[in-house]
């Protein structure tokens, strides 16, 4: 089966280097393109009105995925666009303390909030990998 072009805007992918490649390979069958923003200037430029969707990992900036969402948030032209936060790579953090990435994403009006990490500890790679792509092409606005 052929994967279908990309076609529109980018989704844009807020994270640490690390975290922009592991999410650019699990995103590879989604016909959407993706482009990465390293900080929180980059990922301000990258956005604009036709994005369709912000995934942002936990380690983007220095711990700046608040200001990005609470930035998103405060534009009338960028707030309607979904805002999912991910925990891709392995972090210093203990597992329970990501339940709080969650309820502050969802207090601050996010979409969402996926521990991609634990999800491929617990389902493996290419089931994690299937249900994160199943659950980006659903909030992504085309």
């Amino acid at each position: 089966m052929s994967i279908p072009p990309a076609t529109g805007s980018p989704i844009v992918v807020a994270d640490n280097a690390g975290g922009v490649e592991l999410l650019r390979g699990t995103l590879a069958g989604v016909p959407l393109g993706l482009v990465g923003a390293h900080t929180l200037p980059e990922a301000r430029a990258a956005v604009g009105p036709a994005t369709p969707l912000v995934i942002c990992g936990c380690h983007f900036d220095d711990g700046r995925m608040y200001d990005l969402l609470r930035h998103l948030k405060s534009q009338e032209a960028l707030e309607t666009i979904p805002f999912l936060s991910v925990r891709a790579i392995a972090g210093e953090l203990e597992d329970a303390m990501y339940e709080s990435v969650k309820i502050a994403t969802h207090a601050l009006g996010g979409s969402g909030f996926i521990d991609l990490f634990r999800w491929r500890r617990l389902y493996g790679e290419a089931e994690a990998g299937r249900q994160f792509a199943q659950r980006v092409a659903g909030l992504a606005r085309t």
